[in-house]
């Protein structure tokens, strides 16, 4: 049953808007996320293994104001739940903003070729650098907000 209709004695059915307005402010701020974290930003995950400093790629899948969800493809060393980490994303190519982690769920996925875990994690509120993100996120609740489709965009936008 679509949520946005409620019914009124069995007959009559009323558009709920304040539904479908979050619904689609949700979807346009999943959008741009995708966009944003997958091919404007780069988020990676540092590690120190065997000696060496290594940055791994992660797809953000999701990003509140409180936490995120990343993936991650066939990792050398699957994180745990109660394990702290930090990620960095990357706004230029060579500076990053850090943020702490603690790892709240962890699930394996597996799409077509691709297998990996999927992260659910919970923001450290104590660092700067939370701060930060909470504006960004903020950011991207306003955007999905008063943003507009076009419904014709250019052919090659990013």
């Amino acid at each position: 049953m679509d949520n946005r209709k409620s019914k009124d004695n069995g007959e009559k059915q009323i558009i709920d808007l304040n539904n479908y307005r979050k619904e689609r402010d949700e979807e346009r701020r999943r959008e741009y996320e995708r966009v944003l974290f997958n091919r404007i930003l780069g988020v990676y995950s540092y590690a120190e293994t065997s000696g060496k400093n290594s940055l791994n790629h992660v797809e953000v899948l999701d990003v509140s104001y409180s936490g995120l969800r990343f993936r991650e493809d066939k990792p050398e060393l699957p994180l745990q739940v109660g394990q702290k980490i930090a990620l960095r994303f990357y706004f230029t190519p060579s500076s990053y903003l850090r943020v702490v982690l603690d790892i709240k769920r962890v699930t394996k996925f597996q799409e077509d070729d691709r297998h990996g875990y999927d992260y659910g994690c919970e923001m450290d509120s104590t660092t700067k650098s939370s701060e930060v993100l909470k504006s960004f996120v903020g950011f991207m609740y306003k955007y999905a907000e008063i943003a507009c489709n076009d419904q014709n965009p250019p052919p090659n936008f990013y």
